[in-house]
């Protein structure tokens, strides 16, 4: 005669509930938090690739200008174009580009600081006036505005020149979320003398972490670039 404890070899339909109910559970707590970290880390490689890819095209830029660097014309619509193709459009495959015009980069006052702001500048089509944007093959959006010698450019985007420069932005995911300004979107300056740097370049290391961990985020692309393309946690839960 088999015992009653030999024949129970299933289980109950409320063990079974159970037991996917704990899975659940499980399931809500972790997932969430690996979809963030899959997506930060997309972000890091992408903003890496991102920067790259604009150093070397600002290289070769200046390699072929044999004047006195890559030449900064006053960008209206026509200068911006012939900028464009004679600097840009030869060492990047882009899929799209708008003067003055919103499809390339984010709708009016969509782009935030990491303080919650509205980011400088973005009520307008691209960031800043007489903007030129664009759309690489490989989903990262660019807005390019042109400064001129403004004294403004040290307190802003922290570098120290007396050089016509280009404010250069760009988001790592293109046109996807969260559009902030430390997170998944970045600022560069250009200067021919100089070259491409991270806004925050000329400031001390204090007061780079100080922006990018407490602050607007504006130089948090200098960070990141020493911390080795790692987007710090704190910045990221902001």
């Amino acid at each position: 005669m088999i015992s009653k404890e030999k024949r129970k070899i299933g289980f109950t339909l409320a063990e079974v509930l159970i037991v996917i109910g704990i899975l659940g559970i499980i399931s809500a707590m972790t997932i969430p938090n690996l979809l963030t970290k899959i997506s930060k880390r997309q972000i890091e490689t992408k903003t890496q690739v991102a920067y790259s890819l604009l150093y070397q095209t600002m290289q070769l830029a200046d390699s072929a200008d044999n004047t006195t660097g890559t030449t900064i014309l006053d960008f209206n619509d026509e200068n911006m174009k012939d900028w464009f193709r004679k600097f840009i459009q030869p060492h990047i495959k882009v899929l799209e580009t708008c003067y003055n015009t919103y499809s390339c980069w984010h709708e009016k006052g969509e782009v935030k600081d990491l303080n919650g702001n509205k980011a400088w500048y973005s009520d307008n089509a691209g960031m800043g006036l007489n903007t030129l944007s664009f759309t690489t093959a490989k989903g990262i959006s660019f807005s390019i505005d042109g400064w001129g010698t403004l004294p403004t450019l040290n307190s802003i985007f922290g570098i120290k020149t007396a050089q016509d420069s280009l404010i250069v932005y760009f988001d790592a995911n293109g046109r996807s979320k969260p559009n902030k300004i430390g997170k998944d979107i970045y600022v560069a300056v250009y200067i021919p003398e100089r070259g491409l740097l991270p806004a925050g370049t000329d400031k001390t290391q204090a007061e780079i972490e100080q922006n990018c961990l407490k602050g607007n985020g504006y130089w948090c692309l200098a960070y990141i670039k020493r911390n080795n393309w790692k987007i710090p946690d704190e910045v990221w839960k902001r």
